[in-house]
């Protein structure tokens, strides 16, 4: 039974943020600090449980500029590295510098997910750390103000299909400085259910779960990403004829995202 479920990103509490409609092309740079703690409970299968702790840092340059009825978004990866206890190979990390993805927001501030343009296949095997650190905000929201958003995504084909649908709620909660700039700090709650296939070495894995999650992000009143922090868990099944019964996984996801200058 494989100790790594390729859980990041899919139970992710975010999207994106992002100024209106009207703004010249617009770069940003964000460095991206995740951990992330699963837990993979095979002892009703007589194996002990599985423990797997990692964390990652990524620095990435954000491109957004205006296009027929919406923005482009680019998202490009400067470095990436990850402690020894990282599943994916350093190799892998240090080939996906360089790697870009690309996504579509349109004139409500929504965004389509991101997805790699191909430059880097190495890219795509780390799409996951990437495809959450970005808030959605609705375009001209004001303090007090509180929305809710429900999606559904998915991810994959075939046999490696994930489906997640989402409810958050969003409230523009308060004016806050961050450092000498002003800002809005955003609060969002979560709760997610998710259904899938995916392939182990034992076999394909039928996934079934929920997750929730909550934190805070901040905006600058010109629509600026300022960064945040959030935290995310999900509980998780997975069966299959790889095992005699359903195996439960638990995972904890730390994300803080800080705006480089």
């Amino acid at each position: 039974m494989a100790t790594y479920f390729n859980a990041v990103g899919v139970l992710s509490a975010v999207t994106l943020a992002l100024p209106g409609v009207g703004h010249a092309p617009v770069k940003a740079k964000y460095r991206v600090d995740q951990s992330l703690v699963q837990e993979v409970d095979v002892t009703g299968n007589g194996v002990d449980k599985q423990t797997l702790k990692f964390s990652t840092s990524t620095f990435v340059t954000v491109i957004l500029a205006d296009s027929a009825g919406g923005r482009t978004l680019r998202v490009v990866i400067d470095s990436m590295k990850g402690d020894s206890a990282t599943p994916i190979p350093p190799a892998v990390m240090d080939s996906a510098r360089g790697g870009e993805f690309r996504a579509f927001v349109d004139r409500s501030g929504k965004p389509s997910p991101l997805t790699s343009t191909g430059t880097s296949p190495a890219a795509a095997q780390v799409q996951g750390l990437l495809s959450d650190f970005f808030p959605w905000v609705r375009a001209g929201f004001k303090v007090g103000e509180a929305w809710t958003d429900t999606s559904v995504n998915t991810t994959g084909a075939g046999s490696d299909t994930v489906n997640v649908r989402r409810v958050t709620n969003y409230k523009a909660a308060a004016n806050e400085t961050r450092g000498t700039v002003k800002a809005v700090k955003i609060t969002a709650d979560h709760t997610s259910k998710v259904s899938g296939n995916q392939p182990t070495p034992q076999g394909v894995a039928r996934i079934e779960g929920t997750g929730n999650g909550s934190g805070s992000y901040f905006v600058s009143p010109d629509g600026r990403y300022l960064g945040g922090e959030w935290e995310l868990h999900s509980a998780i099944q997975l069966s299959g004829e790889f095992a005699k019964n359903p195996v439960p996984i638990t995972v904890t996801q730390m994300t803080k995202v800080t705006a480089v200058r």
